[in-house]
């Protein structure tokens, strides 16, 4: 949003949003690196565009949706998905064909270290909407696991087994081109302040979001969205290796185990918690004010909790002078601010104990 000298604002279109998000990234990318963990920032964020831009290649915008939560890997991977949007969105108004736009001529300087190879990735070619494993009768937390399609080296026809041969990108038809298609699963006893912060994101990023509640379990929220929204194939989805059921994950898996047939892709798999807070402070995204006052995983209300690692220590008074903390009225913010840190301060061994305030 812009913000005049008399007071009078205009929110931006998302284009513009796309094109002011890309541009500060690509800065960061363009300059050296500080210290080992802004390097590694640079290098898990690289793998990531790819990733996005490689679903965008072979999807196109038609079949693709972001699963959204107010949280911070979520938020990552959506600021992620608009810088690439921008390169989308740019190459669209050249004079080169939207079929030719592809990860690596958008990404060309991509270091071959973390290039994706053909050979890696599952079949991302478009599932078909009947599949065996789409069984009512099986265990409603079992999450997707891993595909073994592989496509050829030319990306084209799968190698074994799958659907038919990729089709081409295609425009974003079907849903408003100035809005990002979003599945907002939340708690069935969300925190108001991530509520507050998911309705922000759908301002400032433009959502098209569709909120669903958790309580009949993440399989079946998805199949109700999948059958509103029967043209979404893939969606990017915003888990970690450190994340339950994450350690098996690649790039792209389809589901199975009785979830909705749909294509998982996870740009952001191998990051770690300290590259999320390096990217989120170091392009000063706005993330939710939970996490300035010990959260470091949010689920619900009624499990989650200030992360123990952060507490201050005994005899703690000096106030934390924090901009983002001027507006917090309510007393259980200011007593949260005393007692713990901020959830960027979480360092050593902070992956492991991400989840200490979580009861699940």
């Amino acid at each position: 949003m812009t913000t005049f000298a008399n007071g009078a604002s205009t929110r931006e279109d998302l284009p513009a949003v796309c094109r002011r998000i890309n541009s500060k990234l690509t800065a960061f990318l363009s300059k050296p690196p500080a210290n080992d963990r802004l390097k590694s920032v640079q290098e898990q964020t690289r793998v990531s565009l790819y990733v996005i831009a490689k679903a965008i290649e072979v999807y196109g915008l038609d079949h693709i949706a972001i699963s959204f939560n107010g949280g911070k890997d979520c938020l990552v991977l959506l600021v992620l998905l608009v810088a690439v949007l921008d390169e989308y969105y740019t190459w669209e108004e050249s004079d080169k064909p939207i079929e030719a736009f592809s990860a690596a001529r958008v990404y060309p300087k991509t270091p071959e270290s973390v290039l994706l190879t053909a050979g890696d990735l599952p079949s991302i070619s478009i599932p078909s909407s009947s599949s065996s494993s789409d069984k009512e009768n099986e265990n409603e937390n079992t999450p997707p696991s891993s595909s073994s399609l592989l496509t050829n080296s030319n990306g084209g026809t799968p190698t074994r087994g799958g659907p038919s041969p990729i089709p081409p990108p295609r425009r974003m038809s079907t849903c408003s081109p100035h809005k990002i298609r979003t599945v907002y699963i939340h708690s069935t006893d969300p925190f108001a302040e991530v509520d507050d912060f998911v309705s922000e994101s759908v301002e400032t990023y433009h959502l098209n979001l569709l909120r669903y509640d958790e309580k009949n379990g993440m399989k079946h929220a998805f199949k109700v969205y999948l059958q509103q929204n029967p043209e979404v194939k893939t969606i990017f989805v915003g888990t970690r290796r450190t994340d339950p059921h994450g350690g098996s994950l690649n790039h792209f898996d389809m589901t199975d185990g009785g979830w909705p047939r749909f294509m998982r892709c996870h740009p952001v798999i191998d990051w770690c918690y300290g590259d999320v807070w390096g990217f989120l402070r170091e392009l000063e995204i706005p993330y939710c004010v939970l996490y300035d006052l010990g959260y470091t995983s949010l689920g619900g209300t009624t499990d989650t909790h200030p992360n123990p690692a952060l507490q201050r220590k005994a005899g703690y008074e000096e106030p934390l002078v924090s901009p983002r903390l001027e507006e917090a009225t309510k007393e259980r913010r200011k007593s949260l601010n005393l007692c713990f840190r901020p959830a960027y301060e979480l360092d050593f061994e902070a992956d492991s104990k991400e989840r200490l305030g979580r009861d699940k």
